[in-house]
């Protein structure tokens, strides 16, 4: 990974231009609102069951361009959060603002946690195993989150290409008892309780930040990889879950998405281990473009 990519290459707007000619930086487009249906509803739902579905939220127009995006920088061999360098995934997350606000409220955040995933269909690929996104304390007593993570799928998600899994809230012995850390805190008792989520591309998936889940196995059956990007927001009367907070509704400057590229790369190394190549890359990045201001708390 990045062994033959070195920071100054990164650092410059014609190299991820010249990768990738059909994407945009700093290109001025602008946000097409995801069609997620009756928000009411799926607040209603994301209580009970932790997380909601919606399918067809995207267009093939705006999943399309992604794919290839993401396909291309595996092939290079770079790290996968590169391809927030470019507006069209920026966008993507933005159009999701009337369900992000019926959620978090209209002073919503996004959180400086977001990734990438190429999970080829092979039995040696795998998406995250079971955990919970955060284990501290993120829901009110009637179960609305304060924070969120968005899984977008930019191809079909299948079972046999590490579709994700869930297990319900209502179903979870820990959830119910607002149980989330400690041993055991990833195991199901009851494996008829795990629910699949196979999702066709375009589709819009969102948990709160308590529940069980994971990203299964490939298979050699499966067709396809499984290509796909979640990013986090958190409420914005509530201090920082991670700093520094961002405004959604602002495109961040092709220095500052390096920056914070660099920081993904870096906090999620646990997740995937670094190279010094990759880690000394990942460190400049986070180190001269990272922003350092969190938004003011509204309160």
């Amino acid at each position: 990974m990045l062994t033959t990519l070195a920071a100054h290459e990164v650092e410059r707007r014609e190299f991820w231009h010249q990768l990738c000619p059909h994407m945009s930086i700093d290109g001025g487009g602008r946000a097409v609102p995801a069609s997620v249906g009756d928000t009411g509803l799926l607040m209603s739902d994301l209580k009970r069951e932790g997380y909601i579905q919606v399918p067809d939220a995207f267009a093939e127009h705006a999943t399309a361009p992604i794919r290839d995006a993401v396909t291309t920088l595996t092939q290079r061999g770079i790290p996968l959060p590169f391809a927030f360098v470019y507006d069209e995934l920026w966008l993507a997350f933005q159009g999701l603002s009337t369900f992000l606000s019926t959620v978090l409220g209209e002073g919503y955040r996004a959180l400086p946690d977001f990734w990438v995933w190429y999970v080829p269909p092979n039995e040696n690929a795998c998406g995250w195993g079971p955990h919970r996104d955060r284990v501290q304390t993120t829901l009110d007593h009637d179960n609305s989150p304060h924070t969120l993570t968005v899984w977008l799928p930019f191809t079909d998600a299948t079972p046999l290409n590490g579709c994700m899994y869930v297990l319900p809230a209502h179903h979870d012995p820990r959830f119910v008892e607002r149980r989330w850390d400690g041993d055991g805190n990833n195991v199901v008792q009851n494996p008829q309780d795990i629910r699949a989520l196979p999702a066709t591309a375009g589709s819009l998936l969102a948990w709160n930040q308590a529940v069980l889940h994971w990203g299964s196995r490939g298979s050699r059956l499966g067709k396809a990889a499984r290509i796909s990007a979640a990013f986090e927001f958190q409420r914005g009367d509530k201090a920082p879950f991670n700093s520094p907070l961002l405004d959604p509704g602002r495109l961040p400057s092709f220095t500052e998405r390096l920056g914070l590229i660099g920081k993904q790369v870096l906090q999620y190394r646990h997740m995937y281990p670094l190279s010094d190549d990759v880690a000394a890359v990942a460190t400049t990045l986070f180190d001269a473009y990272m922003p350092r201001t969190t938004v003011s708390i509204r309160g």
